[in-house]
């Protein structure tokens, strides 16, 4: 095998394992016990307050509220009952659990199917503040229902709290938020992977070139026996797995998506990344003139898979700049 073929896998794995690493470990406890206050947060606010965070969060995913007959302009009805998005064309049901108790159950999400059929919608999201259990998400794999809870809703939220409250009667008070690892640190983690990969590619060009300069054995003399066949076996070549083929195991493939949404969080001018559908990947900008099209796109491309798929590009918030979409290579 290539030395490049076995120190490549080296360099990605080595720098996707500490950018992962940086980005899960608190740059403090202040910094920790600020974002654990800031997600705890979000089950003290009123019903529509935190209605109103999902909806800003579902409109970064390129969601829009629809407004329908005898429904408030803003979209939140007053009942507390289910709002409608649409993108794309296509509808979703968008059922917000917000009430006294930290864990939702199963119970919560029956007749969720039939209320999304009844309004035309073909998705179904449901969040809530705290968390849901294991009864819930089973039904919920069963049914195909989207679930957001507190902890994975924190990220999508955290732009239009982390701000100066206008109205502190009709808006959430802002929470500090934790401090993400810097770019300096995701560049020595990186430079570590590079200097890591480079020795294993060193040992392995040293390797193979001591079995190419090995001296072949002289042949004897001895008298072949009779009867016996002359002809001396030849060593097949080994054969390299073909690394452009899609894999068909549905967690290998989710280990790809993963592993692309990490790395393109770690480009500069970009503050995170992650799948908002199977086919479309939300990418949140840091600044207003970032343009990371020209990194993101091979990582992307290195995936057969992943190669066409399609790139939202969010501007910060505040920014004047419009969403962005790109798609790298056409089907």
């Amino acid at each position: 095998m290539s030395p490049i073929l076995i120190a490549l896998p080296v360099f990605v794995a080595l720098g996707l394992a500490a950018t992962a690493w940086l980005r899960r470990s608190p740059s403090s406890p202040a910094a920790s016990q600020a974002s654990e206050r800031g997600a705890a947060q979000l089950g003290t606010l009123r019903w529509r307050d935190f209605t109103r965070l999902v909806l800003q969060a579902m409109h970064g995913r390129g969601y829009r509220t629809v407004v329908e007959e005898g429904m408030p302009a803003d979209g939140i009805p007053t009942d507390g009952g289910d709002i409608v998005l649409e993108r794309g064309g296509e509808r979703t049901l968008l059922s917000v659990k917000y009430g006294s108790a930290s864990i939702v159950g199963a119970q919560a999400l029956l007749g969720l199917g039939g209320s999304a059929t009844l309004r035309g919608t073909q998705k179904v999201i449901v969040v809530t503040p705290g968390r849901f259990d294991e009864e819930a998400m089973r039904m919920a794999r069963q049914q195909d229902i989207e679930l957001i809870d507190g902890e994975d809703l924190w990220p999508e939220v955290r732009p239009y709290v982390a701000r100066p409250a206008q109205d502190t009667t009709a808006a959430p008070a802002p929470v500090a938020t934790a401090t993400p690892a810097s770019p300096k640190m995701m560049g020595i983690a990186w430079g570590g992977a590079a200097v890591a990969a480079a020795v294993v590619w060193m040992i392995a060009q040293g390797l193979q070139s001591a079995s190419t300069a090995a001296p072949v054995p002289m042949q004897t003399t001895a008298q072949t026996p009779a009867g016996a066949s002359s002809t001396t076996p030849v060593a097949s070549a080994p054969v390299i797995d073909n690394a452009n083929a899609v894999p068909t195991d549905p967690a290998a493939l989710e280990r790809r998506r993963t592993e692309t949404a990490n790395a393109i969080s770690t480009l500069f001018g970009v503050d995170r990344a992650f799948w908002s559908t199977q086919s479309t990947l939300l990418v949140y900008l840091a600044t207003d003139v970032a343009d990371p099209s020209s990194e993101l796109c091979p990582l992307l491309e290195r995936y057969p898979e992943l190669a066409a798929s399609r790139v939202q590009m969010q501007p910060p918030q505040g920014s004047t700049k419009s969403v962005r979409f790109k798609q790298c290579r056409s089907y």
